[in-house]
């Protein structure tokens, strides 16, 4: 089966497909609605075969539909029929689940990824549960995500948010009992030394998590999110 795995970001919508080489970019940011998305998708992708689409949104996923329109992109995601626009079955879930999904190897961990904004999401046996840690605050009355996102990192320096980036990692591993943290997204590539506990993902453990959201077809509905029997439970 061909997937077209689509992971919706800030400033980018990384696609990719079942039997292709790397991913391919398209730019998002205020003005990408999903209309304009899914024309610019099918456009880059109009020499490809795929028979099933899964989407990491990059924001509130309930019963399988958008809860909100992302405040980085355009308006619109809420109540668009995805799977009609690309002509077969979609599936959506957040996207730093997503990520989480393709990730995880067993156990408890934490995912967190870092991009545009900071996403989190906890895996305890197979059960995928979507968290919004960025929203807590760190010391001096900023939040986990002003000073770990991409603009964090662009105003305060490398140095500043390696050690932000080791510190919420250690603190969140103890709180989560987790037994280890994944550490993904597009900037990921900029901490130097993986922080104890801690292992480096990448966007592309999007493209798998995406891959994974259709290795069972036979699935029941937790909150409209599919639910994987043995291996993989997603509920949010």
């Amino acid at each position: 089966m061909n997937i077209l795995v689509l992971d919706i970001g800030g400033t980018n919508v990384k696609v990719w497909t079942t039997g292709e080489g790397d991913k391919q970019k398209i730019p998002s940011g205020k003005d990408l609605t999903p209309a304009a998305m899914v024309e610019k998708v099918r456009e880059l992708t109009k020499e490809w075969k795929f028979e099933r689409v899964s989407i990491g949104y990059p924001g509130e996923v309930i019963n399988g539909h958008p809860a909100n329109d992302p405040w980085a992109l355009g308006k619109g995601w809420v109540g668009f029929d995805y799977a009609s626009a690309f002509g077969c079955p979609t599936r959506l879930m957040n996207d730093a689940c997503m990520q989480a999904l393709g990730s995880y190897d067993g156990g408890r961990m934490l995912y967190l990824g870092f991009g545009t904004n900071l996403g989190t999401s906890f895996v305890s046996d197979g059960k995928v549960i979507p968290l919004a840690l960025g929203h807590l605050k760190f010391t001096g009355g900023e939040t986990f995500n002003e000073l770990l996102c991409r603009k964090g990192l662009e105003l305060n320096g490398a140095k500043r948010w390696r050690r932000a980036v080791a510190e919420a990692a250690s603190i969140w591993k103890q709180a989560f009992l987790a037994d280890y943290v994944m550490l993904g997204g597009g900037n990921a590539k900029k901490i130097e030394e993986m922080p104890e506990g801690c292992r480096r993902g990448g966007n592309h453990n999007a493209y798998f998590g995406g891959v994974r959201m259709w290795e069972d077809t036979n699935v029941s509905i937790e909150r409209g999110l599919s639910i994987y029997p043995e291996r993989f439970r997603i509920s949010g």
